[in-house]
């Protein structure tokens, strides 16, 4: 499927949503772009505004740098990660820690975060780079591979049960498709995991500016 997105922000928060099951549903990082299509949702972020969020249950302040998520074992459902793990300083940790909220029966995480070698970002690496500027803005720690991101959640206890394209980037024109079908050429990915397991013994972590397995 492709097609011209035009609000692709709420388009995103659409995706996420229908993706849930039924249950309890945690929200990461959501106090940016409050999703209006989850109902009694819980949802955590670094720091809160002062403002209520009609539609969320419940809504706490965590680092997830610093602190585990603040919610007891097997309480959710559904996890929503929304461009969140790009920015941890360990991936592994976070995955670790949405492993043991979620269900054993059936807990699902939904995670959107941009892909490594996009169409775009390849053609800037081999051909661009003196001329155009990095289409990274600089804000990430890590962005992955689908291979990468799929060995990372299989790692931390997870499947991945569907993986799905959000839109193909014309920057020059802020110009956006989307391909659903398409996730090797999408800018952003989404994934679509399920709880089978207790994460493994090693865990990723960032030395040097170098991704290991410790």
């Amino acid at each position: 499927m492709i097609y011209v997105i035009k609000n692709y922000k709420i388009k995103k928060l659409e995706i996420q949503a229908g993706h849930c099951g039924p249950g309890n549903t945690l929200d990461v990082g959501f106090s940016a772009n409050p999703n209006p299509y989850l109902s009694d949702a819980f949802g955590i972020d670094i720091k809160l505004p002062r403002k209520e969020f009609k539609n969320y249950k419940e809504v706490k302040e965590c680092n997830l740098n610093n602190n585990q998520i603040p919610y007891s074992d097997e309480f959710f459902s559904n996890v929503i990660a929304g461009d969140i793990i790009e920015h941890l300083e360990n991936p592994s940790a976070f995955l670790r820690e949405v492993n043991r909220v979620l269900s054993n029966k059936n807990g699902r995480l939904i995670i959107s975060t941009p892909q490594a070698n996009d169409w775009w970002t390849t053609l800037h690496n081999w051909f661009f780079r003196k001329i155009i500027k990095d289409p990274d803005p600089g804000e990430h720690l890590q962005n992955w591979t689908i291979i990468d991101m799929t060995r990372l959640l299989r790692k931390n206890g997870f499947t991945v049960e569907k993986l799905e394209g959000y839109y193909m980037h014309f920057p020059k024109i802020n110009f956006r498709i989307r391909v659903k079908n398409f996730p090797i050429l999408s800018w952003q990915v989404f994934y679509v995991a399920r709880k089978v397991d207790i994460p493994k013994t090693s865990v990723l972590v960032n030395i040097n500016n170098k991704w290991i397995n410790v």
